[in-house]
């Protein structure tokens, strides 16, 4: 699932592309993903203008002149392309029209969403108004993490989105490398040094990515315009059984932590 450096690199995307474009039509092509398309979304916003996107944890959120949002997941696989003509695929499920720009959305495996809000309301829907602080924002910081701990794994605490926004596998297992903590470690247990390790790694290594471009693995690409690259730089994640980077004594061990994989080296993290 893409995380937040490779939401952060569509949002940038899309703003270099169609801020203040006028929208000559909207097309719902296949109205299936986590949840239906709404069916007024055309009315809602045909000939409006894009005044901003911005990004909130995983979510896009698409500002208009109307005082209309859309408040776009991507899933696991949803991505935005442009074309200059209306030239469809497979898995498209969404076409914005500007005139000598099309935005296209294509979601193959359909975990995706896109709703529609008042601009008011939206940062309050059932989406983002439990969400935690930004990870690369002031309020995150060794004060919130000893104010907020958990009898948790530190993994299950990077994780949790009410705690912080926008982490997932990838980071997760990122961060608690470049931090030297294991992700077993119970969060009640962490010293002030290892708190203030976690947050410096966690605004290190997210700054990181989105230099690179965020990741594009597997199924994910963040748009036929733009790849990411910092699956480059990957330490830990994706590399079980390979020969640590740090200590070059022991291999990548990979375990399973509430259903979801974790990348660490038990030489390092402690």
């Amino acid at each position: 699932m893409p995380e937040l450096p490779e939401v952060e690199t569509v949002k940038v995307f899309l703003n270099n592309n169609i801020i203040n474009q006028k929208i000559f039509d909207i097309k719902v092509l296949n109205k299936k993903l986590r949840y239906e398309i709404p069916c007024d979304i055309r009315s809602a916003f045909n000939t409006s203008i894009i005044s901003k996107i911005s990004r909130r944890g995983k979510y896009l959120i698409f500002l208009f002149k109307n005082e209309k949002s859309l408040l776009i997941h991507l899933g696991m696989t949803g991505c935005f392309r442009i074309s200059k003509e209306i030239m469809k695929r497979k898995h498209d499920h969404l076409m914005i029209d500007f005139g000598k720009k099309k935005l296209f959305f294509n979601d193959i495996r359909k975990f995706g969403f896109i709703k529609v809000y008042n601009s008011k309301e939206v940062l309050q829907s059932e989406h983002l108004r439990h969400i935690g602080p930004e990870p690369l924002g002031n309020d995150f910081n060794f004060e919130y993490i000893f104010n907020n701990k958990k009898n948790i794994t530190t993994k299950s605490f990077l994780m949790n989105q009410k705690v912080i926004a926008g982490l997932g596998n990838i980071y997760c297992s990122e961060i608690l490398y470049d931090s030297l903590i294991s992700p077993k470690k119970n969060v009640k247990n962490l010293s002030d040094l290892e708190i203030l390790r976690i947050v410096k790694s966690t605004k290190k290594i997210l700054k990181i990515a989105i230099s690179k471009g965020g990741s594009s693995i597997k199924n994910f690409n963040i748009s036929d315009e733009v790849v990411g690259y910092f699956k480059n730089n990957l330490k830990v994640y994706g590399r079980e059984n390979l020969g640590c980077k740090r200590c070059k004594n022991e291999k990548i061990k990979k375990i399973i932590q509430n259903g979801r994989s974790s990348f660490y080296c038990i030489n390092c993290q402690l």
